[in-house]
């Protein structure tokens, strides 16, 4: 009954595209980016042992907490949301199954993720097993799996929000791969932020699993330090889930209720242009602010990257700038990205799915308010976070902003916004289903954002990576950006915007010539 039920949330895991990318696919994916950038030198002549031999475990161990943690927590508070708990309870298949079924599943997925990174190690890097501590590295991973699992478990049990659950399952595994040594591997940490990663459990499974690896080091490879704060982690959310672990969704709050009887009464009358985009923008921006996942990668993620990775490194020159000047530039493109391409193709997928956009085209409402206000709104948020961006650039760490540089930063946000809300219609209009439209946005955003001068990956990156940023619009924002931040002054960035505008026009095209193609479908069928 456990191995169907396993068999059966195992295959729903592969059915989730946006899952299944995040979980298995995004740590390859960082091992092959970094692998690129930092290069896969020989570390010891006689050993022949590489760069990557360093690499390989600590991507796994990303793996291993977004598999059992975050991928788990979202998909059981989904599961509990839906209906689908309640309704096993009801069954004759016992309540220990359906966990042990749930666990089982987190677990696969675990295996299969560290497998997949270790097979391309060896293949492709010439990681070399150390199979001697074999089995200590087993045991790390099971009790590494173990914790993350339970404390996947103690989030659902605890928070009652769907969105708060989501972004507690991916924001803060991401936020703290960086003082985990995972993202950031070997970077010297303020003292105070070196604590905070040490009091977390991630930094002991990336330790563990690298010293199990480290084919330098003598012994067994069991580091029991770092498994006594596993297994004190694991403990405690095992606790906190079975105190407060809960089978159906909890009742809603009653605020909602009294603040709908306070709503002033519709105008009457047709309303205006300005009216239509004015209420399709401000009910896009109450949706925005529902999503705590999606705020926190658009409003909360920069700023922390900009604060994080400035007070690491503040003292090195990236692009002949800053470092500090360049992660401005940098995070304001990512927040171009995420606002107008990842956020507005998957509110548009999910309106269509839930059949919104059918309901719409029955009213007044018309097709360019629609749209307009969700690209009103990431504007909104794009200039929000740029705003937050500037404060904690300038004061925290001298970056200097002058006045006459801000109408052309003005100028290339919304161009870049506009060339990135085109191409996620674009993506809506030729697939259909929202987890795959939201799958494939963040796997061509996340790569393209570590080859197109966005994320730091600590070296320089090959040709054949470079001229793969350079086709996309991406670099080109980041480079528009910069060179108008540059304290040394740049040639007004002419060429990186003409390719912004042939990437908008091109999409518009392709939007034009689809919804042609129906109109004619629509009208042969009527």
């Amino acid at each position: 009954m456990i191995l169907r039920l396993v068999w059966h949330e195992t295959r729903s895991f592969f059915r989730t595209p946006m899952a299944a990318v995040f979980t298995v696919a995004m740590p390859l994916l960082m091992a092959v980016i970094v692998g690129a950038a930092m290069g896969n030198q020989v570390v010891e002549p006689r050993s022949g042992v590489r760069v990557m031999q360093f690499v390989i475990p600590v991507m796994a161990v990303f793996g291993v907490a977004q598999g059992c943690f975050g991928a788990l927590a979202i998909h059981l508070t989904d599961l509990r949301d839906r209906g689908w708990l309640k309704r096993l309870r009801g069954t004759p298949v016992p309540a220990w199954a359906v966990l042990a079924g749930l666990v089982g599943a987190s677990l696969v997925i675990a295996v299969m993720t560290v497998a997949l990174l270790l097979t391309a190690g060896l293949v492709f890097y010439d990681v070399q097993m150390v199979w001697r501590t074999l089995p200590a590295l087993l045991l790390t991973l099971l009790v590494g799996a173990f914790c993350f699992t339970a404390l996947g478990f103690a989030v659902v049990a605890l928070v009652r929000s769907a969105a708060a659950v989501q972004l507690l399952g991916t924001g803060v595994v991401l936020a703290l791969a960086f003082i985990s040594d995972i993202i950031l591997v070997g970077a010297r940490l303020p003292a105070w932020l070196d604590v905070v990663g040490w009091i977390f459990p991630l930094r002991h499974l990336a330790n563990a699993v690298r010293d199990a690896m480290n084919p330098f080091l003598t012994g067994t490879g069991l580091s029991a330090d770092h498994l006594a704060v596993l297994a004190a982690w694991g403990i405690g959310g095992s606790a906190l889930a079975v105190w407060r672990f809960r089978w159906e969704q909890p009742p809603a709050r009653r605020g909602t209720a009294r603040a709908v009887r306070h709503l002033p009464p519709p105008r009457r009358g047709r309303p205006s242009s300005w009216r239509l985009l004015a209420g399709q923008a401000g009910h896009a921006v109450i949706r925005t602010r529902r999503d705590l996942s999606s705020a926190f990668f658009t409003l909360v993620l920069p700023v922390l990257l900009l604060a994080l990775i400035s007070l690491v490194f503040g003292d090195a020159q990236v692009a002949g700038v800053r470092l500090p000047v360049f992660m401005f530039a940098a995070m304001i493109t990512y927040t171009v990205g995420v606002a107008s391409y990842v956020n507005i193709a998957e509110t548009i997928a999910g309106d269509r799915e839930r059949g919104v956009l059918k309901r719409l085209a029955g009213t007044p409402l018309p097709p360019w308010a629609y749209h307009a206000g969700n690209l009103t709104t990431a504007l909104v948020v794009t200039l929000i976070t740029t705003v937050v961006l500037a404060v904690v650039a300038a004061l925290g760490y001298g970056v200097g902003i002058e006045p006459d540089v801000i109408p052309g930063m003005l100028a290339t946000i919304v161009l870049g916004s506009v060339c990135f809300a085109v191409l996620g219609a674009v993506m809506v209009a030729f697939v259909t289903k929202q987890q795959t439209v939201n799958a494939i946005t963040l796997g061509t955003f996340l790569p393209l954002a570590f080859v197109s001068d966005v994320f730091v990956v600590g070296g320089e990156l090959p040709e054949i990576l470079r001229t793969v940023g350079g086709v996309f619009p991406l670099r080109h924002i980041s480079h528009a950006l910069l060179a108008m931040l540059d304290p040394a002054g740049r040639p007004w960035p002419w060429a990186d915007l003409a390719v912004v505008a042939a990437w908008t026009l091109a999409g518009a095209a392709v939007l034009a010539v689809k919804e042609g193609r129906r109109g004619a479908v629509h009208r042969v069928e009527a």
